[in-house]
């Protein structure tokens, strides 16, 4: 095998392994909707998604890796589930725990209201499926790429705040493309939560913790959105999806992982 000194120029691995995910994306949203000749979301397209991003991601990596950076997949920080699993609940309670108290705070001051529009057993059913359509097409692929792979080789080179900062800027630009990140508030959402998520990754040292906030994330918000008739949320103010669900636990997460690191600094 080649040394490490062979590989192809940082500018170039970065850039090859960005458009082709970005290639892929576009692929899979434009694609099912030629197959299924519908623009609107339906839960098959979503399914076919989910499962061609995992399909076409852990591969891609890959071989990125095998070929390009010539290093071995646990390199990324990605450790096995059996030890892996405490820095995934990790992650999910950095979003989830501010996120449900400060949710549930908003609802008692009747800021915002919920109602269940489904029988119990319907909706937790729906609700465990959105959890593996959420680490298929969101959590587990888009971390690979960017906490793992952009991360990693960032990391090589360049200082923490500067991988962090970079790895944002790759992910926002990356929505932008694809179509996800198609406003101004979209677009600040997107560097915000990459910006929280590369400290997750720079300070655990482990990409479960960030599939977990990232999973965490996706489900909730999108369980409650207009797309999964389950729940109908009423927050007028955007009490609950922008101050319960973004700045809280973003600001939340910043505050343990400085405390962490501050710990860790000290022994």
């Amino acid at each position: 095998m080649k040394s490490q000194r062979e590989r192809p120029a940082l500018v170039i691995r970065l850039g090859a392994v960005f458009a082709a995910v970005t290639i892929w994306w576009l692929v899979l949203y434009h694609g099912v909707n030629a197959v299924v000749g519908d623009d609107d979301y339906t839960r098959g397209g979503h399914v076919v998604r989910a499962v061609g991003a995992t399909l076409g991601t852990v591969p891609f990596v890959y071989l990125a890796l095998r070929f390009l950076d010539r290093r071995p997949w646990s390199a990324l920080g990605v450790t096995s589930i059996g030890s892996g699993w405490r820095a995934f609940l990790f992650g999910a309670a950095c979003w989830g725990i501010p996120a449900a108290v400060s949710a549930a705070v908003m609802l008692w001051l009747g800021w915002a209201d919920l109602t269940v529009q489904a029988p119990l057993p319907k909706t937790l059913l729906a609700l465990i499926a959105l959890v593996a359509l959420a680490l298929l097409y969101e959590a587990v692929p888009e971390e690979l790429i960017f906490r793992g792979y952009f991360f990693t080789n960032l990391a090589e080179r360049y200082s923490t705040a500067t991988t962090v900062i970079a790895q944002a800027v790759l992910f926002t630009l990356w929505g932008v493309l694809i179509g996800a990140a198609t406003s101004i508030d979209r677009v600040i959402l997107f560097f915000a939560f990459s910006v929280v998520q590369g400290a997750l990754r720079a300070t655990t040292g482990n990409l479960w913790a960030c599939i977990g906030f990232h999973a965490a994330f996706q489900v909730a918000t999108q369980f409650l959105g207009r797309q999964w008739n389950y729940i109908d949320l009423n927050d007028p103010d955007l009490s609950i999806t922008g101050l319960a669900f973004v700045i809280i636990p973003f600001l939340s997460t910043a505050i343990v992982l400085w405390s962490v690191a501050r710990k860790r600094r000290k022994s």
